[in-house]
C-alpha cells in the first residue's frame, strides 16, 4: 500500500538510526517515488541492521540488505561502491569484494556497481559453486560488475528463471558487466525471454550465455556488442529451444578456431531454435571449407535462422553454419 499520508510524488521525513549519522531523512519533492541505496562493505560505517541505507557515508554492507528495502516498481536504485578484490588487485586496503548469493525477488529494481574500473565491481559468490545473482522478478537491471569465483569452481555469475508460478526472471537488462575465467556459465537464461545483454565481456569461462539442453531455452532475447574471448564450450551455448532472439554487433574469439584445430559449437550453437537472427558479428574462423575449426564448425543454425552479413578471417559468411 502506498504511503497516502503525504502527497504523492513527495518523499516523508523519516527518522534517523540512533547513534548513527546521517541517516535520517527530511520531506521533500522527489520525480518519483524511486529511492536510491547505498552498499560498500569496506566502509566502517557500513551497517546492514537498523540502517536506512540511503546516506553514501552510512551504507548497508551486503546488496541483500539493500533489496530488503526495495518495493516492486517503485523504481529503486542500489549502487554498489568499488572494491580492489580483482583477483591481480593492487591489495589496497579496500579490498573486501561484494561476496553474496543474491535473489532479486523485487520487480523493477536497479543494480549497479559504481567505479572507474572497466572491468566493474568485483563480486565473488559466498557458496562453492553458488551463483551471485539469481533473477525471479520482472524488469531487473544490473550492470557494472566484475563476476568471479576465487575457488574456481562451477559458479555461475547470473541466472534468470522464469517457472510461471513463483519465479518471473525475464525482461531483465544486463550491461557492462565483465565475466572473469573462474565461472562456468557467466549469464544462464531459463525459460527466460526479452532480455537485453549488451557491451560484456566473457573471458575464458566455459560457458557464456547459456541454457541447459534440458531446460526451456530463451527467445525474444537481445544481445549486442558483447566480447567473447576465448570461451572453452560455447560462447552463446542456446539449447533448448531458443527461438527468435537477435545476435548482433559481437565479437568470438576462439584459439582452436583460430589455429584451424576441432573447435566444435564452441561459438554460436542455436540447434533446435527457430527465426533466430545473427547478424554482423566477427568470428576467428575461416569460410566454410569444410575443415576443423571453419564456420560450420565453430557455429550451429537453427533451422530457420537468417545469419546476416557475419565476418570471418578470410570474408563474409553468407550461409548459415551447420
Amino acid at each position: 500500500m502506498p504511503n497516502l499520508s503525504y502527497p504523492q510524488g513527495s518523499m516523508a521525513a523519516q527518522m534517523g538510526v540512533w547513534g548513527v549519522a546521517n541517516t535520517s531523512r527530511g520531506s521533500r519533492i522527489a520525480g518519483t517515488d524511486g529511492r536510491v541505496f547505498y552498499v560498500q562493505p569496506n566502509s566502517t560505517l557500513a551497517v546492514d541492521n537498523g540502517n536506512t541505507g540511503e546516506d553514501s557515508e552510512c551504507p548497508f554492507i551486503t546488496i541483500a540488505a539493500a533489496l530488503a528495502q526495495c518495493v516492486n516498481n517503485r523504481g529503486d536504485t542500489i549502487l554498489v561502491g568499488s572494491n580492489d578484490a580483482w583477483q591481480y588487485g593492487g591489495g589496497s586496503a579496500w579490498n573486501t569484494p561484494i561476496t553474496e548469493d543474491v535473489t532479486v525477488t523485487v520487480e523493477g529494481v536497479t543494480i549497479l556497481g559504481i567505479s572507474p574500473d572497466p572491468l566493474g565491481v568485483p563480486w565473488q559468490p559466498a557458496t562453492d559453486g553458488g551463483t551471485c545473482l539469481t533473477i525471479t522478478a520482472l524488469g531487473v537491471e544490473v550492470g557494472g560488475f566484475c563476476f568471479q569465483d576465487p575457488d574456481w569452481g562451477a559458479a555461475r555469475g547470473i541466472y534468470c528463471e522464469w517457472d510461471g508460478t513463483a519465479t518471473f526472471g525475464e525482461n531483465a537488462r544486463i550491461h557492462h558487466c565483465f565475466f572473469d575465467g573462474s565461472l562456468d556459465e557467466a549469464i544462464q537464461l531459463e525459460y527466460s525471454w526479452n532480455n537485453l545483454i549488451e557491451d560484456c565481456q566473457f573471458q575464458e569461462t566455459d560457458y557464456g550465455i547459456y541454457s541447459d539442453p534440458g531446460g526451456s531455452g530463451f527467445s525474444y532475447c537481445i544481445i549486442r556488442r558483447c566480447i567473447f574471448r576465448d570461451v572453452a564450450t560455447g560462447a552463446i551455448s542456446a539449447l533448448g529451444g531458443c527461438d527468435e532472439n537477435l545476435v548482433k554487433d559481437c565479437q568470438v574469439w576462439n584459439a582452436n578456431a583460430q589455429g584451424a584445430a576441432a573447435a566444435a559449437n564452441e561459438g554460436f550453437n542455436f540447434t533446435g531454435g527457430d527465426d533466430n537472427v545473427v547478424e554482423n558479428c566477427s568470428f576467428s574462423c575461416l569460410l566454410p571449407v569444410p575443415a576443423n575449426g571453419d564456420w560450420d564448425d565453430l557455429n550451429t543454425a537453427g533451422a530457420t535462422d537468417a545469419w546476416i552479413n557475419n565476418h570471418c578471417m578470410d570474408g563474409l559468411a553468407v550461409t548459415n553454419p551447420t
